[in-house]
């Protein structure tokens, strides 16, 4: 990894909507999650996004975004349908400061355990930095980071950061190791924008801008003079020397960094290592791999916590709730498991099911026949121990021929992609739970005399082509044995639930 002190002589690249990294099979979007969060309704779209553009999966990075690959470019600007979509999900508040909003908060913050619930802090920074212009100059790499006192991010380096000290409180860090002030938690946004400010002060004009805290040379402190006492003795805890460190490294860092950091304790010397007496050394707030004491919180809420228990009722929810009267009899559980899967005891209102479809699929099974899935997220979700012969379960999106036959065709990758099925697809079960394109592309296959598979599970959502491709294959004079949810739900979750419970009768 390049040490934050090296001088940088370009602009950042990191990606984004309005800058792409172009690959070699298409364009890398990244999509900023402030704290990680991320909607289901947002999360439906990406997928849809990701099945119609890209290569059918949703990436996590390190930093807790979203990445989508292998979308279609011309010259780097993205298709118009593929921003809009992005926008209208809300997660592209805005263009210009679209690349700074990195800030990562303790994933199970306000969830469950650590010190305080920082998830609004995280809401308002971003509500902060979006409505500063200047903070539209930060590097694509600069980084926030709210650990809520459970430690999984204080170890982590960022440019400037938060961690909780109790539910009221917290500490403030600039860079990797400079501790400052102690703030309540209401303050904590409006500080760490006030030392962004001071950031942008510092960091130099023109291609040796700093991108990092740790980068800065000159300490703006006279310009703008800290606080002389911080409010809280703890704001002056500071850690030991590492063991091991280049000659010369340490004074220099201090240097450098103590253009942002305040509140620290005359003579401290930075370091990595926590000493007695520090609170974020604590087990609670221990980094990954150290020690950590974990104890469940206080029970507020009565709610049922056995597993076994909540599987038991879910389903005899499902069959009080659901009517069943048209299904048939031998894919009843197969329409139960997908209404668990989805959440919605209407589903069997759009629900139809060839009557040979089971019998069709599960032979196919028996026989070793592999499973054949339109996008990795529907093949990701088969429970492999129900499968009866160890089946191969087959998503080919992201074989290399994909590309250049979408281009060469006018159509989706994942069209492409299942015409590579040809050799597989005679006898197959075929689930498609993404991409309309892909069911029609497989409908034109078999029109054309291509192979036939045993039966299809056709569930692609969405609202351009779902509704009409799901109608052609129940409607399709071949007759393969299918399943359908007729309109624009669908996915994978459901294309999955359905694989299971076809491929073992147990509920």
């Amino acid at each position: 990894m390049l040490d934050q002190t090296t001088p940088r002589l370009r602009p950042d690249r990191c990606p984004g909507v309005t800058r792409p990294w172009l690959a070699d099979d298409g364009a890398l979007v990244r999509i900023r999650l402030v704290g990680g969060v991320l909607g289901t309704e947002a999360l439906a779209a990406l997928v849809a996004l990701s099945a119609t553009y890209g290569d059918g999966d949703l990436h996590l990075t390190k930093r807790a975004n979203v990445q989508v690959r292998a979308v279609p470019h011309t010259e780097g600007e993205l298709p118009d349908g593929f921003v809009a979509a992005v926008r209208a999900a809300g997660l592209l508040p805005s263009t210009s400061h679209e690349l700074v909003r990195n800030v990562m908060v303790s994933p199970l913050s306000g969830r469950a355990g650590g010190r305080a619930d920082l998830r609004p802090v995280a809401q308002e920074l971003d509500r902060l930095l979006l409505a500063d212009p200047e903070c539209a100059d930060l590097a694509g790499r600069f980084l926030f980071t709210l650990d809520d006192g459970r430690g999984d991010l204080v170890g982590r380096t960022s440019d400037l950061a938060a961690v909780a000290l109790d539910g009221r409180t917290v500490q403030l860090r600039a860079g990797s190791d400079q501790w400052g002030d102690v703030l309540t938690i209401d303050e904590t946004a409006r500080a760490l924008h006030t030392l962004t400010k001071r950031f942008l002060l510092a960091r130099g004009t023109g291609a040796t801008a700093a991108w990092h805290v740790d980068e800065l040379d000159t300490p703006p402190a006279r310009r703008h003079p800290r606080r002389a006492q911080p409010r809280d003795e703890r704001a002056s805890v500071v850690r030991s020397a590492p063991a091991a460190r280049r000659p010369g490294r340490r004074a220099r860092r201090r240097t450098r960094r103590g253009a942002v950091a305040r509140g620290r304790r005359r003579g401290a010397r930075p370091g990595r290592h926590r000493g007695r007496g520090d609170p974020l050394a604590q087990p609670a707030a221990a980094g990954p791999g150290g020690p950590m004491t974990v104890q469940p919180p206080p029970r507020t809420y009565g709610y049922e916590r056995d597993g076994a228990a909540i599987y038991r009722a879910s389903f005899a929810t499902i069959r009080e709730e659901t009517d069943l009267s048209g299904v048939p009899a031998d894919a009843e559980k197969v329409a139960v498991r997908m209404v668990h899967a989805s959440g919605q005891t209407d589903l069997t209102r759009d629900l139809r099911i060839h009557p040979e479809l089971v019998q069709a699929a599960r032979a196919a099974l028996q026989a070793g026949a592999p499973i054949l899935c339109d996008a990795h997220m529907v093949a990701s979700g088969v429970t492999r121990a129900r499968l009866p012969r160890d089946n191969d379960v087959v998503c080919l999106l992201r074989d290399p021929r994909v590309p250049d036959l979408a281009r060469a065709w006018g159509t989706t990758r994942s069209a492409a992609a299942v015409s590579l099925w040809e050799d597989r697809l005679a006898g197959a079960v075929v689930a498609i739970g993404n991409a309309p394109t892909a069911l029609f592309h497989l409908l034109e296959m078999i029109d054309a005399g291509g192979p036939r598979p045993a039966a299809v599970i056709g569930v692609p959502v969405g609202f351009i082509g779902a509704a009409e491709s799901k109608a052609a294959l129940a409607a399709h004079p071949g007759q393969v044995p299918y399943l359908v949810v007729h309109g624009r739900r669908g996915g994978s979750a459901m294309a999955a639930s359905a694989l299971n419970a076809l491929a073992r009768d147990a509920e």
